[in-house]
């Protein structure tokens, strides 16, 4: 039976250390892939003491509200804008011009000065059969020769009550028909929309139609923001988003996939794509796919206020700054670059592992892990890999490096084959030793002989894949001469040490690790039963 156990084990060994072996076929039966260019998001966070209630994006510059004053993006600052309106609610980019809607009235800004176009209080603007729009809480206004000018009938608006149509076409009506409140404009399908709070009004010049949605309804009364885009209508509120197409309204919610129901505002993208603020982040929605952008990786802070579009970059207003999201043209081997860069920069390289960091105090630690191994062995497979396709002989250096780390994991034992999880020194390390283990057990550490090191037991059935996977890796594709031999050698005595044991990984204390263990007698009770898949195979 053991004659079987190894050779059942020696030509799977052997198969997956020469499975590699398809690089040098001259006819390879895969096809290299050109690594193109696409666009990378790129992140960068500006923090403010106060909430950004608006933000927009005017001839390449970013425009910011905070406590009713202009700010302007400058060098990665927000610095308030000299000679600005006092008292601004909003920033809107329409028309080809910047406009700031305040409470004193409405500014057109031109050539660094800012010019007073009407004294009432907007509070919305748009685009309407080429000539702008701007709307009161109760009036609609065109911009024409330089001033604002009511498109209230003088009549007075009309209802769509058919009831109160008279024989001749004229309507009596008790009490004058309100336009408002008004929260929100916007053009589309050769009418204005008008978004009051918790519903949807159709304004054609002279009647008020709150009766033309033949299907559906808002999934809310909290409405929020309204936006046209092509066949669509598309209206935020707290439950998800409304989309009105022709006289049909349907709503997406988190079942269609929007990833945070509570919306709070829309803006179009740079590629027919739209960015939907939340007060749980920011979402890009496009045809097939939702991206989702939250607080700390992406954002300042998760509650957004407003979001604007600029060539290629994202400025999303929150309560604790500007989140600024770039599209860069990358390469993955680009985007390589980036990562190893850092891992150099900031210190997650330790004695030739990888690590993650952590903060103490002002300070970033490099942690000793509970897999060491684990943590370092896609580092070695991806500079194995990188030098295999580029031989770049830095790649080959940082591979190598990596693969010495892994083989210390078992020379620091006393047992040969028997891999350390973990190595720690009170001399090179600022990490304190762990003081748990597998599943949240007692960490198990051991000194070495001359007292330099300690390394850590109980290894994972997960930390000897991890040296099989990497290790084999680097034989075929960066190892030469002696390095071969050592690499052999090396999962040889692992190989050994498991079927010597019978198909279990004893610790220091003689007894098998908790997860070590690959034999039947194991996987086929109920105690093992989940690792049965894994462990099995």
């Amino acid at each position: 039976m053991r004659n079987i156990l190894i050779l059942s084990l020696v030509l799977f060994a052997t198969t997956f250390l020469n499975a590699q072996k398809i690089y040098e076929n001259p006819n390879p039966l895969w096809k290299p892939v050109e690594d193109e260019v696409y666009l990378q998001e790129v992140s960068q966070k500006v923090f403010t003491d106060t909430p950004i209630l608006s933000v927009e994006e005017f001839e390449g510059s970013c425009y910011a509200v905070i406590n009713k004053m202009i700010y302007l993006l400058e060098g990665g600052k927000l610095n308030i804008l000299d000679n600005s309106p006092k008292n601004v609610n909003q920033l809107i980019n329409e028309g080809g011009n910047l406009w700031a809607l305040s409470t004193n009235g409405l500014y057109k800004y031109k050539t660094d000065s800012w010019n007073l176009i009407d004294n009432n209080e907007f509070v919305d603007l748009c685009m309407h059969s080429g000539v702008l729009h701007a709307t009161t809480k109760e009036e609609i206004y065109k911009y024409e020769n330089g001033k604002m000018i009511s498109t209230k009938p003088e009549t007075g608006y009309l209802s769509s009550n058919t009831t109160m149509m008279m024989e001749d076409g004229t309507q009596l009506l008790a009490d004058p028909v309100r336009l408002g409140p008004v929260n929100k404009i916007v053009s589309y399908s050769e009418s204005i929309y008008v978004l009051r709070s918790g519903e949807l009004v159709l304004f054609d010049g002279k009647m008020v139609n709150q009766d033309f949605i033949d299907w559906g309804e808002l999934p809310s009364r909290t409405t929020n923001d309204m936006i046209s885009i092509g066949s669509r209508l598309v209206i935020s509120t707290d439950r998800g988003l409304s989309v009105l197409r022709g006289a049909a309204l349907t709503t997406i919610k988190g079942e269609e996939g929007l990833p945070y129901e509570n919306t709070t505002c829309l803006e179009m993208g740079f590629n027919d794509d739209l960015w939907i603020g939340t007060t749980k982040g920011a979402v890009r929605m496009l045809n097939n796919e939702w991206h989702y952008f939250g607080a700390n990786h992406w954002l300042p802070g998760n509650n957004v206020h407003d979001i604007a579009v600029g060539n290629n970059t994202i400025y999303i207003a929150t309560d604790n700054g500007l989140g600024i999201i770039k599209y860069e043209p990358y390469t993955l081997s680009k985007k390589a670059e980036y990562y190893e860069r850092h891992i150099n920069e900031w210190g997650h390289q330790r004695l030739g592992f990888i690590h993650t960091l952590y903060k103490r105090g002002d300070e970033w630690i490099r942690e000793v892990s509970d897999n060491d191994g684990g943590h370092t062995a896609p580092y070695l497979a991806a500079m194995s890999y990188k030098y295999a396709v580029t031989r770049d002989e830095t790649a080959r250096v940082e591979a190598v490096k990596s693969f010495k780390a892994m083989v210390w994991l078992e020379k620091v034992t006393p047992l040969d084959g028997f891999i350390a999880r973990a190595i720690w020194s009170s001399v090179a390390d600022k990490d304190e030793m762990s003081r748990h283990g597998s599943g949240g057990l007692p960490a198990k550490w051991y000194p070495t002989k001359d007292g330099k090191w300690y390394w850590k037991g109980d290894t994972s059935s997960d930390e000897v894949i991890a040296h099989y996977y990497a290790v084999s890796l680097f034989h075929d594709l960066v190892a030469e001469g002696k390095e071969k031999e050592i690499a052999k050698e090396h999962l040889s005595r692992i190989t050994d040490y498991i079927i010597d044991n019978g198909w279990v990984y004893i610790d220091m204390d003689g007894q098998p690790t908790r997860w070590g263990r690959w034999n039947p007698e194991y996987l086929l009770r109920p105690y093992g039963w989940v690792d049965r898949g894994v462990n099995g195979l």
